[in-house]
């Protein structure tokens, strides 16, 4: 039997590529460090019907709000308010399903020689070598790469086809990734990686440049009219060195971290070594489209952790006859059975053995009880915060960049944030300095709290400033846990504070309570 001729295993095989994406979202139920400020901008936006284009959440000075997410922060707060966070780690599933399934149709459009395009596993490897990167139960990178993923397979059927009409998809589909995610320009850029490649080629590129023109123009179909757009390349070219997601996998920090996406990048650039050079192909028959995505991308990734996406599911997707090609020839080494009927029953049996232990991994956390979003004592200040509300310590609070949108959500209106990962949507780069000065004592490290006045202050035990701070008459310390202390002015100092509740359940129950979205004024 052809297995990629019958069509309930193609519907296996899909669902079997959904099943394990969301069944492995289903695992890591952890929050994105900016998921607080993105339900807070979606529910303002949903509850209020306007979209928001200035900062309520800091007390620190700030520019118009320019939400390159603020699409996809709608979707997150409608799919919590009507699903709560097990709909978000679903969505966060369905989501990377369907990148994956977009890359695998990329593939079948491509009719690789050397095999099916229903090799299961190269996708299961293809989902798990991002898993890292993407992480948490939802992130607004998700619609990119689904969008990424189809302007990939858009552009490759039109490279087939040579019909324009598909190309004429890609600017609507740009006035929907714009206002979801700036990674919009990601899009731009893989237009561009076209016209230079197929310009290599010698192929016409007239249709690649029109439309990569319609596509900017696009960019101005958004709230913000044309400062958003001026604000995206803007942002493109910031320096974001000092935040680990785009520091770059290979740093000595990460020596140790990102193993699944660098055996990834080491399998797939040796399959294209290997295999150029064992066939010997000239340069006047080489692909220059796709020898040069693979080179951008691989740059990208090794520079940037937060472009690994890019990466993987380019590649991987570019590369699917080549690594087969390969994997077959040492295979079919070792292959003693010659009887066709009987490797054919094997490798059905093969196939049958496969998708059983992927669904024995997929199944039990999809319809497992625990779906849920979960915090632990050390991903956030949970104590400090709970600290601060029970004892009801109002004013300016000084927090980690990190737990900033995480302390709005919990503690507005009776607290603004020193800043969060909204960064360059909201303020000024410098002010990210200024707060890693002061954690990490450096320069004019004590300049934020002389700028703008702090009420309170939670601080990462971690950084050297917390040790500073015990020595000053200024701050007292006033609450403390193994990760964190807070400090308020000395003249601000009560007698006896609450102390806050010590329980898991306490914290994970009322984790998404907040005073943050506002309400219709009557």
């Amino acid at each position: 039997m052809n297995l990629a001729e019958n069509k309930l295993f193609k519907f296996i095989f899909i669902l079997t590529i959904f099943l394990f994406c969301i069944g492995i979202a289903c695992i890591r139920c952890t929050p994105d460090n900016d998921l607080w400020a993105r339900l807070i901008a979606g529910g303002n936006i949903v509850e209020n019907l306007s979209i928001i284009k200035y900062d309520f959440l800091s007390y620190t000075q700030t520019h118009p709000w320019y939400d390159h997410e603020w699409g996809a922060s709608v979707v997150f707060y409608i799919v919590f308010k009507y699903f709560g966070d097990t709909g978000l780690i679903i969505l966060k599933g369905l989501l990377s399903g369907l990148t994956v399934f977009i890359c695998f149709k990329t593939v079948e459009l491509n009719k690789p020689k050397s095999t099916s395009p229903y090799n299961i596993l190269y996708f299961v490897f293809m989902s798990l070598a991002v898993f890292k990167s993407i992480g948490a139960p939802v992130r607004c990178l998700l619609f990119t790469c689904v969008f990424f993923a189809l302007f990939l397979y858009i552009l490759e059927k039109y490279k087939q086809t040579e019909n324009y009409k598909y190309l004429i998809l890609l600017p609507f589909i740009m006035i929907f990734w714009c206002n979801m995610h700036g990674g919009c320009i990601s899009g731009l850029g893989l237009i561009g990686i076209y016209i230079i490649g197929e310009f290599l080629n010698k192929k016409p590129i007239k249709n690649y440049v029109y439309t990569l023109i319609a596509c900017l123009c696009t960019l101005f179909i958004n709230p913000y009219g044309f400062e958003y757009v001026k604000f995206l390349f803007f942002a493109a070219g910031m320096d974001r060195s000092m935040i680990l997601e785009w520091a770059s996998p290979f740093d000595e920090v990460f020596i140790n971290k990102q193993l699944r996406y660098k055996l990834y990048l080491f399998v797939m650039l040796m399959t294209a070594i290997i295999y150029y050079t064992k066939n010997k192909i000239k340069y006047s028959e080489l692909n220059k489209t796709k020898i040069l995505l693979i080179l951008v991308m691989t740059y990208l990734s090794a520079t940037h952790i937060r472009h690994i996406t890019f990466f993987v599911y380019t590649v991987g997707t570019l590369l699917y006859d080549e690594f087969y090609s390969l994997f077959n020839s040492i295979i079919n080494k070792f292959n003693l059975i010659k009887n066709t009927e009987t490797r054919n029953s094997l490798v059905l049996l093969k196939e049958i053995c496969i998708y059983f232990i992927i669904f024995f991994i997929s199944i039990p956390p999809l319809i497992g009880k625990n779906k849920h979003i979960r915090i632990t004592e050390t991903a956030y200040p949970r104590y400090a915060i709970e600290f601060i509300k029970i004892n009801k310590i109002k004013g300016n609070l000084f927090v980690n960049f990190d737990w900033g949108s995480y302390a709005a959500y919990k503690l507005y209106p009776d607290n603004l944030i020193v800043m969060d990962g909204r960064y360059e949507e909201v303020y000024d780069p410098k002010l990210f300095i200024d707060v890693k000065n002061f954690n990490m004592l450096k320069d004019d490290w004590y300049k934020i709290i002389n700028d703008y006045q702090t009420d309170v202050m939670i601080i990462d035990k971690k950084y050297p400033v917390f040790e500073k701070l015990l020595t000053m008459e200024d701050w007292v310390l006033v609450f403390e846990n193994n990760l964190s202390g807070v400090f308020v002015p000395k003249a601000n100092v009560k007698n006896q504070y609450l102390l806050p509740i010590p329980l898991d359940e306490y914290y994970n129950s009322t984790l998404f309570k907040t005073n943050a979205i506002k309400r219709k004024r009557v």
